[in-house]
């Protein structure tokens, strides 16, 4: 297996950087103070088949183990299966659009592995399970009129399985269902024998709301949302927004959410700068959206198995000069415990933008990508 020159780090260098967080104190050291790191690429073959990479990575997932890669091709309603370990597709699965058995020939939101070689895929008609042969095995759609969820707004039904996520006995439903002309996201909870249930408060992330921009025209509308994320990790569920540094956390059955902010000493614990949420023309769209993109973000919370460790990546935008140039960033890395307390901080110099898709896989995170519309990942090694 060839590798190659990672888009934007040398492969196989080391580099260093300091970490130092001045709000800590000698008791709780920053576990960045001696971070490097090398990172490597590496290519999947895909024999005589091709992975479609026209969406990139959008509706990937692991199994359980990190050894398969699941890419949901939208074009084709197949998986592609790929081993992570031999780096080679190993095979496709397919899965058909219409009937009983069809994931829907619209738009997916969802396309995810389940527990068993199962597949979750969702789009705003329907919901439901699929196992490997194209059988659906669960049919999880939740129609607007036949649901009784208290506290949910009439918007927020008709997108009732957004980010959706199952209990272990699959018999309860949680998600993310949103207002989208409001700019709220809520959490849901829902009895999929009842169609009943609640509506559980995440008022920390109320602020991701404050950050949507809506454009209507007489041409169609066009929004601009800031990143939700909601995950399931060693059996727990967390949901996090890239406008603040917020965490909830909860188990399945529980009835109150568990949070966690912090105090963050090398950027805003949140956005700060507000933004205007309804504009009249693609020019003051943009300009919201760059004031938005300028200021500090999150991603989705990074779990190594390894350490036992949570990394959560931030970046700033630079404003942008060439709308046709890659995007360049301030990149950062914040650490915690299994228990979600912070461990420490670092701004990483020698990124301008954080890896993409990325994963923890053996101690290391794997990140996409696409060279020579190839499928790859950029492979760091942290070292502390």
């Amino acid at each position: 297996m060839k590798n190659y020159l990672f888009l934007i780090l040398l492969a196989a260098l080391a580099f260093s950087c300091s970490g130092e967080n001045e709000s800590m104190d000698s008791s709780n050291n920053n576990i960045f103070e001696n971070f490097s790191f090398s990172v490597d690429t590496v290519v999947v073959d895909p024999g005589e088949e091709i992975i479609n990479l026209s969406r990139g990575v959008r509706g990937s997932s692991l199994d359980e183990t990190k050894t398969y890669f699941y890419l949901f091709d939208e074009a084709t309603t197949q998986i592609n299966k790929i081993n992570l370990d031999e780096l080679v597709l190993e095979e496709q699965i397919p899965f058909e659009k219409e009937g009983p058995n069809g994931i829907g020939a619209n738009y997916i939101t969802t396309s995810r592995y389940m527990p068993g070689e199962e597949f979750l895929f969702s789009n705003f008609q329907s919901t439901g399970i699929f196992n490997k042969q194209g059988k659906k095995v669960l049919d999880l759609t939740l129609k607007p009129e036949e649901i009784d969820i208290e506290g949910l707004g009439e918007n927020e039904k008709f997108n009732i399985t957004s980010s959706i996520r199952l209990s272990p006995d699959r018999k309860w439903a949680y998600s993310l269902p949103s207002d989208f002309m409001e700019g709220t996201t809520q959490l849901a909870k829902i009895n999929l024998e009842t169609k009943k249930g609640a509506v559980l408060p995440i008022p920390a992330l109320d602020i991701v709301g404050e950050y949507q921009i809506l454009l209507q025209s007489g041409d169609g509308m066009s929004i601009y949302r800031e990143e939700m994320a909601f995950q399931e990790i060693n059996d727990k569920f967390f949901i996090s927004g890239a406008t603040t540094n917020s965490i909830y956390r909860f188990e399945s059955g529980q009835d109150s959410l568990d949070l966690f902010e912090y105090d963050f000493s090398l950027v805003p614990n949140q956005k700060q700068i507000p933004i205007r949420k309804e504009v009249s023309s693609m020019e003051e769209f943009r300009s919201e959206m760059e004031k938005a993109n300028t200021q500090i973000g999150f991603e989705k919370l990074l779990y190594d198995e390894k350490t036992k460790r949570f990394f959560r990546f931030g970046r700033i935008y630079e404003p942008r000069e060439d709308p046709e140039a890659p995007r360049k960033a301030q990149v950062f890395l914040f650490a915690f415990d299994e228990n979600l307390n912070f461990l420490g901080e670092t701004e990483i110099p020698q990124l301008d933008q954080t890896p993409s898709n990325s994963f923890f896989k053996d101690g290391k995170l794997w990140s996409y990508v696409n060279v020579d519309d190839e499928l790859g990942f950029a492979v760091f090694d942290f070292k502390f």
